[in-house]
């Protein structure tokens, strides 16, 4: 022990300002190194995730084949007449594609008894068949054949944990169609539950006979994918092959509370199903970054919210802010370099961002054949 004078035991000798920023930069060095490898590790572990998620949907749409002998509609149609609701046959792409009055189950609803959902399924207002005969976007509420309550709020709001994609953080937020600042929203209701898969419905618009002379809409094979609206295909009818045919792709959720892109109960485009998202227009391939892409109701208001119509390409979620319709949407993810993909034979893929891409219907791309059911094209695996 060290004496100073008088014989007393000196204080110990602390760090000195120059050894305590050695030791800070030393940390701030280590951080540096670790961090990005401790986020690639999270986000490999929710990409895995994420392939399970879109795995267990792919089965479930297959047991759903097997009971029923088809896939099931991204979308479905009714209109009334008098207390009576009826398909909507005016078109197979579902007709007006904005008017959510007619607007009743989709895919994810109709397959939920295979998802072990079959409580939820129940939950939706029906009538004594068991039979949805409200619109998902009514407020209504009833009591079910076997008693239980029924409502369509609570129901569209449960939040189902093999419809998120754990890299997407926007999908804690739901839908609420009220916030939208110029209420071209407030027609679809409020808690709307998010979802991160989507339909592989067709490469043409949704809307009556298909638009802007893209032909005779999804049962043209230069349009049509697997689960239109009021329309589906048997594995018999996929010519191209189940292995080698999208069933279903990622979809990001909206990124503000009245972003309707990426709700699973939502039948349309934008919320739950791909419409549009190859060779025909402007939203081509997974990831688009082009300034109009998707076309959903209310973009203008996400827009404004978010800088302008190149800030949201910026933020890889770009739409045409002329607020169609729920009509466009193409696949998109937040994992880097592509999206996620379901094939009708149940095997998952991941397609990359730079994947050949389309431009018409004489010069299809890999994106476009493996989405097109009936083109007569076999893709190689490693063409993607």
């Amino acid at each position: 022990m060290r004496l100073g004078s008088g014989g007393r035991a000196a204080p110990p000798r602390g760090f000195t300002l120059v050894e305590l920023l050695v030791v800070i930069a030393i940390i701030a060095i280590l951080v540096s190194i670790l961090l990005p490898a401790v986020n690639q590790a999270r986000e490999s572990a929710h990409n895995v995730q994420c392939k399970s998620n879109i795995k267990q949907l792919g089965l479930a749409l297959q047991s759903y084949h097997s009971a029923f002998g088809m896939f099931p509609p991204s979308s479905v149609w009714r209109t009334q007449s008098g207390s009576t609701w009826t398909l909507n046959l005016s078109g197979v792409e579902g007709g007006q594609s904005g008017n959510v009055s007619t607007l009743f189950e989709n895919w994810v609803i109709l397959i939920l008894p295979q998802l072990d959902q079959a409580a939820l399924r129940q939950t939706f207002v029906t009538d004594a068949s068991g039979n949805i005969n409200q619109p998902i976007s009514s407020s209504a509420t009833g009591t079910g054949p076997g008693g239980n309550a029924q409502s369509n709020v609570v129901a569209r709001g449960t939040s189902l944990s093999f419809m998120l994609c754990p890299s997407d953080s926007y999908n804690r937020t739901p839908f609420m169609g009220s916030t939208s600042p110029s209420g071209s929203t407030n027609n679809l209701g409020d808690g709307w539950a998010r979802g991160n898969y989507g339909a592989n419905a067709s490469l043409g618009y949704m809307g009556t006979g298909g638009t802007s002379g893209v032909g005779p809409g999804w049962s043209n094979n230069q349009l049509q994918g697997v689960m239109g609206a009021n329309a589906s295909l048997r594995l018999d009818d996929i010519k191209d092959g189940a292995s080698n045919t999208i069933l279903l792709g990622e979809l990001r959720a909206g990124l503000t509370s009245y972003d309707c892109r990426g709700i699973w109960a939502m039948s349309g485009a934008c919320p739950s199903a791909l419409w549009c998202h190859g060779y025909v227009q402007d939203d081509n391939g997974p990831n688009c970054t082009q300034i109009w892409a998707d076309d959903s109701v209310g973009c203008s208001d996400v827009a404004n919210a978010l800088g302008g119509s190149s800030e949201l390409s910026l933020l890889g979620m770009p739409c045409y802010t002329g607020n169609n319709g729920n009509v466009q949407q193409t696949a998109r993810s937040l994992h880097a370099g592509g999206v996620n993909v379901c094939f009708c034979d149940g095997s998952v893929h991941f397609i990359i961002d730079n994947v050949e891409k389309g431009t018409g219907s004489s010069s299809l791309g890999v994106w476009d054949k493996l989405n097109l059911s009936n083109d007569g094209f076999v893709i190689d695996q490693s063409q993607y």
